[in-house]
């Protein structure tokens, strides 16, 4: 990816977060209650370095009301940030989204590498049986983000939010993601959805290419463990097919 990788404080920046109280280190005991097994607490302990509460975007902050989306009231949205040892894996992301039950703007960087900072948001739901209790519908997750994508950092700031209600604005976030991963696969530059139609084809299009790629994957892996000569040659065809439809669905997003 080009362009000079992005710090976790310059993404935090570009949120251009209205003034509040000064950021705060969380305490790793204070995730205790969202760490179930013992290989959680293990990967809690071992890769992340460190954890901090930034700013809580609310009414009072921005002029933004509450909201709610699938039965779950929207009255703050938090923003953290995580320094991780080595890469974060998508179940550290799970465990610190669901260490609060409002809706997080996670930031993390990994600590002593060049990769940029990322960009993390879990939608949540409220669980049918817990009262109280949240559930996450999915992770987006932006990857290392660089310098040369300005035009998705201009799209963060919260004036150029969606400001119905903080539900929206959450969502507008989601978007702006997605938008973010259609530019990097169609080789373009970034730049919104024009409609919920294209949207809606956006994000079919891109579920499309990351079952390709799973099925690429594991193609890969079988070829790697297969030693009959026939049989690789028959998964290499395989690949070829897979990666012929990838290219058909990312012409699509040009």
């Amino acid at each position: 990816m080009k362009g000079e990788p992005i710090t976790l404080e310059a993404l935090a920046a570009a949120l251009a977060l209205p003034p509040g109280p000064p950021s705060r280190r969380i305490a790793k005991s204070t995730l205790a209650d969202f760490v179930p097994t013992g290989a959680d607490r293990k990967l809690i302990d071992g890769k992340l370095a460190r954890l901090d509460w930034l700013a809580a975007i609310n009414p009072a902050a921005t002029g933004v009301p509450s909201g709610e989306v699938d039965g779950l009231v929207v009255d703050t949205i938090n923003v953290i940030a995580a320094r991780t040892r080595g890469p974060a894996s998508p179940r550290l992301a799970e465990i610190l989204h669901r260490a609060i039950p409002k809706p997080v703007v996670l930031l993390y960087s990994e600590e002593g590498s060049d990769m940029g900072a990322t960009l993390c948001l879990a939608p949540k739901r409220s669980a049918e049986r817990e009262i109280g209790r949240t559930v996450l519908t999915a992770l987006f997750d932006t990857g290392p983000l660089t310098q040369a994508e300005e035009g998705f950092l201009a799209e963060l700031a919260l004036p150029r939010l969606p400001s119905r209600d903080l539900a929206s604005l959450y969502a507008g976030l989601i978007e702006r993601v997605e938008a973010l991963k259609v530019s990097r696969a169609g080789e373009r530059p970034f730049r919104l959805a024009t409609s919920m139609t294209e949207q809606a084809a956006w994000r079919t299009t891109l579920g499309e290419i990351a079952q390709l790629e799973g099925e690429v994957a594991q193609l890969a892996a079988a070829i790697r463990k297969e030693r009959r000569l026939s049989a690789k040659v028959a998964l290499g065809e395989k690949v070829r097919q897979a990666k012929s439809r990838m290219d058909e669905n990312r012409m699509l997003l040009k």
